[in-house]
């Protein structure tokens, strides 16, 4: 992916017929979705923020589970630069195997890397990429994956902010792209998406501003909020690599996962 060859590519599954069943009896003969969760992240290190997203129930109307995890590590995220102290991605990706454990998912998540900046350019790739999978295991037609990707609050606001869907200093013309590009990526028949988001009551004009852009997706059931806890909302990656680089243990242990914890001390990342 870094070099340019794939921009999508599993890096590990927890079983050959993953997302299907583990069966050959469980492939649909009868129209059906296939509900895979996205929690899709830079991994910079994995905290039990991110562990209380991926172990959230499914919030839509109709109340079924997912059939499969993606644990999704982003080298091209908007906003977002690889810094010198930063773990490498070959790291991350250890530590979201690692994740995958402690959160007791270790035989339904697979591990993925993408380089894709964008949710809707993520779901177009997500998409071909099941497809041709499904068909490779003798899928029909009929399964359709449903991506449901799971954020934050501050990664919703980055979904519904104009600016990253148009260069134009026109805010009604931005809003309008924008407003095209999602409609695509939450159509059942292009994008399939839908989005989790850890709830947050917003205390600023800016918040309010996401929740009135994200209005009718939530209307519709194709965003909805999820609860993950007071402490798990205020953990944050920022705060662990922040503590490492001052070798402050005993401010950062319990904001990541034990398996994740002995990782980074064995490895001694962040430090500056």
């Amino acid at each position: 992916v870094q070099r340019g060859l794939s921009q999508f590519e599993l890096v590990h599954v927890p079983y050959e017929r993953w997302p299907l069943g583990r069966s050959e009896s469980e492939i649909s003969r009868t129209p059906r979705a296939l509900r895979i969760s996205i929690m899709d992240s830079s991994f910079n290190p994995p905290t039990r923020a991110h562990m209380a997203l991926a172990n959230a129930p499914r919030p839509f109307v109709e109340s079924s589970g997912y059939d499969a995890k993606i644990y999704l590590l982003s080298i091209k995220n908007a906003d977002k630069t690889l810094k010198s102290t930063d773990a490498t991605y070959l790291q991350r990706l250890e530590m979201m195997r690692l994740l995958a454990q402690d959160a007791g998912d270790e035989d339904n998540v697979a591990v993925a890397i993408v380089d894709e900046p964008t949710f809707v350019g993520k779901a177009t790739k997500l998409q071909t990429f099941l497809k041709r999978r499904l068909s490779a295991l003798g899928a029909n037609n009929l399964i359709r994956p449903e991506l449901t990707f799971i954020l934050g609050f501050d990664t919703l606001e980055r979904l519904v902010a104009p600016r990253y869907y148009s260069s134009s200093s026109d805010g009604t013309e931005a809003e309008a792209k924008m407003f095209a590009a999602l409609d695509e990526f939450f159509s059942p028949g292009v994008g399939n998406a839908r989005v989790a988001c850890a709830r947050r009551s917003p205390t600023s004009d800016a918040e309010e501003s996401t929740l009135r852009l994200a209005e009718k997706y939530l209307k519709s059931d194709r965003i909805a909020f999820i609860d993950i806890g007071v402490a798990e909302q205020t953990y944050s990656s920022t705060a662990v690599r922040t503590a490492l680089g001052r070798g402050d243990n005993d401010s950062w242990e319990d904001l990541v996962s034990p398996r994740v914890r002995d990782y980074l001390l064995q490895q001694i990342l962040y430090s500056n």
